[in-house]
Order: C-alpha cells, then sequence, then structure tokens
C-alpha cells in the first residue's frame, strides 16, 4: 500500500497530535504512544457518543451518582459518575495514571455486563456490537509508570481542549495520529501502516459509486478510512443532511460532490436493508492487530459494526468455497512488496501461487471475491501497468478478456511520500468484473488539487473533478469522451495486439536457433535410415517417407516453439504512452486527408498490413498505408519506419509519400513540451549563521565539473542566505548559465547548501528523468536558446521563468531512461555525466547512428549536428534524423 503525504485537515489539530507525541516520547516505542493516544481519544470519542447519540440514552445512568458497581481492582462497590473522560480535567497530573488504571480502564473492560442493568429491554445490536470493542480495547490496558514522565495532566489538556469534537467524530483522526508519530521515526513500516489520501479516497467511492445494495470490501483496509468512506458516501444519498465529504475537504471536490449528491438520491432503505447493510454491508481485513483495533474504533464511531473488521492475512483467509463472488464493491490500496506469510497461496491463484509481488496476488483477490456485474477501484504500483513477469501478463490479460477495463488512472508521484522518502508512483483501476473490455478510458492527473511536498497545500485546478465529471458523462454510459492533452481512449484489441516487428524478430530467432539443433536430429535421423536400408528392413522409397514426415515433424516444432514465444511476448501494458500518437490531431487530419482517395486493399490484421509493406514495392504501398490508423502509436511508427528507409528519389516522385513522410517528420516522434510543468522550485531558504552547531556542507557549480563540494567556505560566518539542496535538483547561476554554470547535485550529504544567489529546480522525477533533463542542458539547442533568451540584454539574466519556458521533447519515462543508458554508454561515463564536451560524436556499431529514438525533422540545421556540435543520440530525440554516418573526415 502507498503511504501518504502528511498532511492534515487542519493544522491545530495537527499541532496537537505532534505535540501528543512529544509529550508521551518518553513512555515508549512509536507503536506504545500510538496505543496510548488511541485509549485517552476512544474515551473521549465514547463520552461524545454518549451524550450525542440516542441509542446510548439509557447507558447514559450508568454514569449517575445513584448507579453503584463492584470495582473488580479494589473489591468496593462505587460510583461511576467520575468514569468520564471529562473527569479527567480535573485530577492533579500525579493521581491521573492511578485514576486510569485502576478505575478508568477495570470500568470499560467489562462495560457490558453493567450496560445489561440499566437496559430495560435487550441492549439494541449496535450498542452491544459497539460495547463489545470498547471492552477489547481496555481489557489489557496499563498506562506504565514511564507515562507520567511524560506530562500525563498536559497530555489531557491536549486531548480536551486541541481537537475538536467535529475532527473525533467525522475523520479519520486515529489515522493521523498514528501517521503523525510515525512519519516522524520512519515508524510506518514497523506496524504497516500506509495510509491513502482523503481526497483520493473520496475520489475512488466516486467512481464504484456504492449503494446499500452492496457489500462494500476492503481486503487490506488498515484503519478503514475507505470503508467508512463508502459508507458516508451511501449514508449522503440518502440524506442530503449529511456533510461528507465535510469542510475540510478540497473545496473544488466538495463543490462537485454537492451538485452530484444532488441529483443522484437514493430513497431511505427499509428496515430489512438497513440491517443486512449493518451485519456484512461494509467489511474488511486488517492484518495487524492494532491496526485492526484502530479500524474498528472507526467503524463504532460512525455507528457501523466494528466485529465487520477481521484480523489475519487476506490471501491466506480468502475461501473459494464462501469468499468467490461474495462482494460487489472493492476499494483497496494493498500492499507493495509485503512480505508473505505462506510460502504459497493455491486459493486465490492455483496457476502462480508462490507469486512473490504481492500486488499481484491481492488484485487477483480482488478479481476472484467480485460478483459478475461487481465494481472495484484499486490502487496499484505504476510498475504493476507493465510488469513482464508471467503472472503479471496473465493478470493484465485476465481484465482485459473476463471483466470491462474501465479506466487506468494515472497519479502524480507526490501522493506517496512522507518525510521518510518518496513513494512509488502509482495508478488505480477501475474496472466491472464479467463480460469483455472494448475500450479502456486512460486518464493522466499531474495535479490532484494539492502542492507537491511533505506538507501539501490545497490549490486550485483540481484534475479529479474534470476525471470524474468526463467518467460520469461519458465513460460510465459506455461513450468515450472527447481526446484532450491529458486522456484518450485505447481499444482493447490496440493493448492485446503485439507488434509485427517483434514477431518477425521471435520467428528468426527461434528459428536459427533450432535449426542447429535440427540439423543434429536430421543427421542421426538419416544415419538410423540407411543402417536399417542397408539391412534391408526398409527400401529407398520408405527411407524418402519416413523423411518427409521428419522433416514435418521438425517444421512443427519450430512453429509450435515459435507461437509459445510470441504467446509470452504478449505484454498487455496498461501504460498509456504505449497506445497514444504523437501526432496532433491537425497532422492526423492531414494524414487523412492525403490519402483520402486511396483504396485499401484487403489487409485486414496489422500483421498483414506490415507483411504487405515489406514486401511491396514503394510505389505500390499506399493501399496498405491507407489502412494504418495514425492515432496509433504502434501503426504510426511502423508507418514512420517504412517512409524513412523508402529512398529519397521515390519519395520525391510520389506525391502522396512525400506528404506523408512530411505529416510524420513535422510533429516530434515524442511531444514537444515546456517544462515549466515539469519543474519544482526550491524556495527552502536558511541562514546557516543562525545555527552555527549545524554542520553544513557547501557546494557550487563549476562549468567543468558541475555540482560540486566547496570546503573552503564557512557559511556560518556570513549573514548570507543558502538554499537547502536535495539530490536530483538542478543549481544555476542566473548571470552565467552562459558558460555551463548549471549542475544536476548527484551529492545526498545532510544539510548540503548552495548560494542564495543561485537558482535551485528539481523534476517531477515519475515523468522527466533529471538525467534526461541533464544531458538536454549539455545540447547546442538548450545553449542557443539561453543566448536567445539574453540577445539585447546589457548583462545575462536567466530567470526561472525562462528555464520554464524552453520546449523539449518528451519521450516515456520508460525511453528517457534507454536514451540516458545509450548514452551513458556510448560516452562510457557510466555513473558520471557532468562533463561538457563541444564536438564529441558518437561511433556506434556499422558507422550509423542509433535509430532507436528517431523523431522528425526540427528547424535545426544538419550541418551543426554533422561538425559535432550536437551529441548524437539528442540529435535522434530532437528529430534530427538526416544525419550522415560518422566518418574520420567529419
Amino acid at each position: 500500500m502507498g503511504r501518504s503525504t502528511v498532511h492534515y485537515a487542519d493544522n491545530k489539530t495537527n499541532n496537537a497530535l505532534k505535540q501528543l507525541h512529544n509529550k508521551l516520547r518518553p513512555a515508549g516505542t512509536p507503536v506504545q504512544r500510538v496505543e496510548y493516544i488511541i485509549e485517552l481519544l476512544l474515551l473521549r470519542i465514547f463520552e461524545a457518543k454518549l451524550k450525542k447519540d440516542g441509542e446510548f440514552k439509557q447507558l447514559r445512568q450508568l454514569f449517575t451518582p445513584d448507579y453503584r458497581w463492584k470495582n473488580p481492582k479494589t473489591g468496593k462497590d462505587e460510583s461511576n459518575e467520575n468514569r468520564l473522560f471529562s473527569y479527567l480535567s480535573t485530577v492533579s497530573n500525579e493521581q491521573i495514571l492511578s485514576e486510569l488504571n485502576d478505575n478508568f480502564f477495570p470500568f470499560y473492560s467489562s462495560i457490558l455486563q453493567n450496560a445489561r442493568q440499566v437496559y430495560k429491554t435487550n441492549l439494541p445490536q449496535k450498542v452491544q456490537d459497539q460495547l463489545v470493542l470498547i471492552e477489547e480495547v481496555f481489557s489489557n490496558s496499563n498506562f506504565t509508570n514511564n507515562v507520567n514522565s511524560g506530562n500525563l495532566g498536559e497530555v489531557i489538556s491536549i486531548v480536551t481542549n486541541d481537537i475538536e469534537e467535529d475532527r473525533l467524530l467525522k475523520t479519520d483522526l486515529l489515522g493521523d495520529a498514528i501517521e503523525s508519530a510515525l512519519s516522524e521515526t520512519g515508524g510506518t513500516k514497523d506496524i504497516g501502516l500506509y495510509r491513502t489520501p482523503d481526497h483520493i479516497r473520496q475520489f475512488m467511492t466516486a467512481l464504484v459509486e456504492p449503494t446499500f445494495a452492496d457489500t462494500i470490501f476492503d481486503p487490506a483496509c488498515g484503519t478503514g478510512g475507505f470503508l467508512f468512506d463508502a459508507f458516508e458516501f451511501v449514508m449522503r444519498r440518502v440524506d442530503g443532511s449529511q456533510k461528507w465529504p465535510g469542510a475540510k475537504a478540497h473545496k473544488e471536490l466538495s463543490k462537485w460532490f454537492n451538485g452530484y449528491f444532488k441529483n443522484n438520491k437514493l430513497d431511505f432503505p427499509s428496515i430489512e436493508q438497513t440491517t443486512q447493510f449493518y451485519r456484512s454491508g461494509v467489511t474488511g481485513i486488517e492484518y495487524l492487530g492494532v491496526i485492526r483495533k484502530m479500524a474498528s474504533i472507526n467503524f463504532y464511531i460512525r455507528g457501523l459494526n466494528p466485529a465487520n473488521i477481521e484480523q489475519g492475512d487476506s490471501l491466506q483467509k480468502y475461501s473459494p468455497v464462501t469468499d468467490h463472488e461474495s462482494k460487489s464493491v472493492i476499494l483497496a490500496n494493498p500492499p507493495f512488496g509485503a512480505q508473505r506469510d505462506q510460502d504459497a497461496y493455491p486459493d486465490v491463484w492455483s496457476e502462480f501461487s508462490k507469486e512473490s509481488e504481492t500486488t499481484i496476488l491481492f488484485v487477483k483477490l480482488m478479481f476472484e471475491q467480485l460478483k459478475s456485474g461487481g465494481r472495484c477501484a484499486v490502487v496499484v504500483s505504476e510498475g504493476f501497468n507493465t510488469w513482464d513477469q508471467f503472472s503479471a501478463k496473465a493478470l493484465r490479460k485476465m481484465l482485459l478478456d473476463e471483466a470491462q477495463l474501465k479506466a487506468v488512472i494515472s497519479l502524480p508521484q507526490g501522493l506517496f511520500v512522507s518525510k521518510s522518502g518518496v513513494g512509488p508512483k502509482t495508478s488505480i483501476l477501475l474496472f466491472e468484473k464479467g463480460g469483455k473490455t472494448d475500450w479502456t478510458w486512460f486518464y493522466k492527473v499531474t495535479n490532484d488539487g494539492y502542492t507537491m511536498g511533505t506538507n501539501r497545500k490545497e490549490q486550485a485546478g483540481c484534475q479529479l473533478v474534470e476525471c470524474l465529471d468526463l467518467f460520469h458523462k461519458y465513460v460510465k454510459k459506455g461513450i468515450q469522451p472527447p481526446e484532450t492533452k491529458n486522456q484518450f481512449c485505447a481499444p482493447a484489441e490496440w493493448i492485446k495486439v503485439l507488434d509485427p516487428r517483434i514477431k518477425e524478430s521471435i520467428r528468426i530467432e527461434t528459428r536459427t536457433e533450432l535449426q542447429a539443433k535440427n540439423d543434429i536430429d536430421r543427421k542421426k535421423k538419416i544415419k538410423d535410415l540407411d543402417t536399417k536400408v542397408k539391412s534391408k528392413k526398409i527400401t529407398q522409397a520408405d527411407k524418402q517417407m519416413e523423411l518427409k514426415v521428419f522433416e514435418q515433424m521438425l517444421e512443427n516444432r519450430i512453429q509450435n516453439e515459435i507461437a509459445k514465444r510470441i504467446d509470452k511476448a504478449h505484454n498487455y501494458s496498461f501504460n498509456m504512452a504505449n497506445y497514444k500518437s504523437s501526432l496532433s490531431d491537425s497532422q492526423i487530419t492531414d494524414w487523412a486527408e492525403i490519402i483520402s482517395h486511396i483504396e485499401p486493399n484487403g489487409a485486414t490484421t496489422l500483421d498483414e498490413i506490415y507483411r504487405k509493406l515489406k514486401s511491396s514495392r514503394p510505389e505500390k504501398i499506399l493501399p496498405y498505408l491507407v489502412k494504418l490508423n495514425p492515432a496509433n502509436a504502434l501503426e504510426t511508427d511502423i508507418a514512420r519506419e517504412y517512409v524513412n528507409n523508402v529512398e529519397e528519389t521515390i519519395v520525391a516522385e510520389n506525391k502522396e509519400i512525400y506528404k506523408i513522410k512530411k505529416v510524420l517528420m513535422s510533429g516530434a516522434k515524442y511531444p514537444i513540451v515546456k517544462l515549466k510543468d515539469y519543474l519544482i522550485l526550491n524556495e527552502n531558504k536558511i541562514k546557516p549563521s543562525r545555527n552555527p552547531d549545524v554542520s553544513y556542507k557547501v557546494l557550487g557549480v563549476s562549468n567543468e565539473i558541475g555540482v560540486f563540494r566547496n570546503d573552503k567556505l564557512q557559511p556560518e560566518e556570513t549573514s548570507q542566505s543558502y538554499f537547502l539542496v536535495k539530490q536530483n535538483e538542478f543549481c544555476y547561476n542566473p548571470y552565467r548559465i552562459n558558460v555551463g554554470s548549471i549542475g544536476l547535485n548527484t551529492f545526498d550529504l545532510d544539510n548540503q547548501i548552495i548560494s542564495g544567489a543561485y537558482i535551485v529546480f528539481g523534476c517531477k522525477e515519475d515523468e522527466l528523468n533529471p538525467l534526461y533533463l541533464k544531458a538536454l542542458f549539455e545540447s547546442d539547442m538548450f545553449l542557443e536558446y539561453v543566448n536567445d533568451k539574453a540577445s539585447g540584454g546589457v548583462r545575462m539574466n536567466f530567470k526561472f521563468e525562462d528555464m520554464e519556458a524552453w520546449e523539449i521533447p518528451l519521450p516515456s519515462i520508460e525511453d528517457q531512461e534507454k536514451i540516458v543508458s545509450k548514452i551513458e554508454k556510448q560516452m562510457a561515463i557510466i555513473g558520471v555525466c557532468n562533463k561538457v564536451s563541444n564536438n564529441f560524436n558518437v561511433q556506434i556499431e556499422n558507422n550509423k547512428i542509433i535509430i532507436d529514438f528517431l523523431g522528425n525533422k526540427n528547424p535545426i540545421t544538419i550541418k551543426r549536428i554533422s561538425k559535432g556540435k550536437i551529441n548524437k543520440i539528442l540529435a535522434e530525440v530532437w528529430g534530427l534524423e538526416y544525419i550522415e554516418p560518422i566518418t574520420e573526415e567529419n
């Protein structure tokens, strides 16, 4: 499960939680402190519910002076009027510990028995369930003497005065309390708590739209956030007075929900429906006992059945007999790369029972548990969309063939990060079990409504709102929304198809590999047959017949192996970049107009079209080109590869081929984007002189070696401001960038700083590889851009706004990594990419440039490239593909 960013609904609550942890720090480990905080919060929550909840009205008699109970610890009859949390505020700091251990905990650990004495009828089921939970929580409670040293009186005061009652009863305060403590220490790993941000839970709930008729489930529920959000969603659909998602929700998202609930009301359910919903409508499983306890308390707060949260390993608990197709809605953020309790889970997936990646097993578990027509929204690591192991590919294929994969929604990396480090890039998969996928909607979220970083703040332009609008207006109804920069729809066949060039390669490699073995078997067979002919056991005619049969067997062996390898090569990737063509709408329109008069041939599959293109003379290819879809990335790439290889004389003689090539070459193979959407400005300035005891590491930037350590400077001796610099951030001098004063910081030191005169920024590493950007900064194109910005000025001053405005080609993150790898390999500077060389050429196999990343021609002169002014590999990225082979002369 991805770790959520540490940000709370309000500063007051956040500060209160931090104070509680600091006051209780001497009391023990982070986990122990959390347990103490839970128990104190539960005491206050119980008192609040006692006053507000009508079903607890008769229970109030327990806390009157007239009611007496026998304290099992003292053996005396005592009154309970002082057994409510508010009483602790009147007790001295020295007495609070004994008051809790001797009076409060014994009373609440047996409250059910006392409650039965004050109710005139049987206890209401909900009251009984909730009191059972309270007994469970307090049955083994005991504050140690160490708690006293934590100023218990101040702790009680914070819980009483600094946490609003609405926060207690309406939010996942317990989850906030845990993460507040553990994120400070990295202790989230100690107890396995990895939370999903509120707005993402709310967003996912709106995608599956639960009702009273649903059975809602989370197999890795943590503190229960998805489950109680689903419950609150259902309640608001029948009761307009409900306030979910609450006053602290993102304003734009809250406005969307107001409109949704106004137009999507449900009738109030019958008694039978509400009873069934309470008993089994909202359920979850949590692995760890302490977290399961918190989830149960969250259920108690909301009037749900606390017993519906089980403890254990969901994968191990799954029974095909009782659990198969038992749920209609699943919302989850299962653990990524978690340790397994047992070696195999055959009930979940017999074919891949020993799969080590738990994300795969959890998604398969959800698929098995969904009823036909059931909806699932699940957060997965973005790697899940492209993992190459057979289990991952088989599962993705299953979601296409046995379910309707409605949407793949890519989330920004900043969502799942804590003070202990950056979490994984994630996506949301939305699918409905049953039927087959016709097409899948891909949507990329870059602004989730909050600033990036550890302490996230609300910002305008939340794309989750647009995503929900498009989903409910179009996708949910089976209509494809109009394509935009952030979203498009891919037919399932695009996802299932395998590049015919890969198939061709497999056929060649397999035949070559098996032919050698076949030659050995053939010689042995001929020798055996010759022996039989010589001994007159068979005739020459018999020999020829057996050889013919044997040759067919050998060919069948090759064909079977080819088919097997091709089948394994299918990836069924859920990566949007694999399918969306980089051509613009106008370029696609131009393509269609150019060949609109051409009659297509009879080829019906991409394999057939590719074979025809390969075997046809260039003058005869138009009936096959017209069959290719320029909106499809793969088909566009096949067309680009073909026309790039057509001789210039033939291109010049054929106006359609010439125009098609111009379309392909006029738009980049990769989209051209401004850096603004991909950079993160560092504004974290400090004055070292104010912290003379801190050992700061000063950095500088050289046009020769990039970022370096400057151990001579003593920053604490001046009043100058410095930036705190992180690893993989860029630093540049705005007045000297034209001479190469820009570098990528590869150091990862404590308290590393650089002069405040520099501009420091990072990039969104899930979309832009810092090493790829560094290579672009070292290109002649960047220097030209910098100099253009300075033209007419008295002095160079390259502002951050200028940096943001620079346009670059942006391949997929996977392609960026390949490009960086090629550059490093060719330049023999693996791990060290700081030296800028103005005249280097990349000599590669067969004296040709690398064509893997060829794009389209940009208005940069080939002469400059051939003179070695531009890294050859980067030239390809920019689309400068017509370059003469490198020779000694040039």
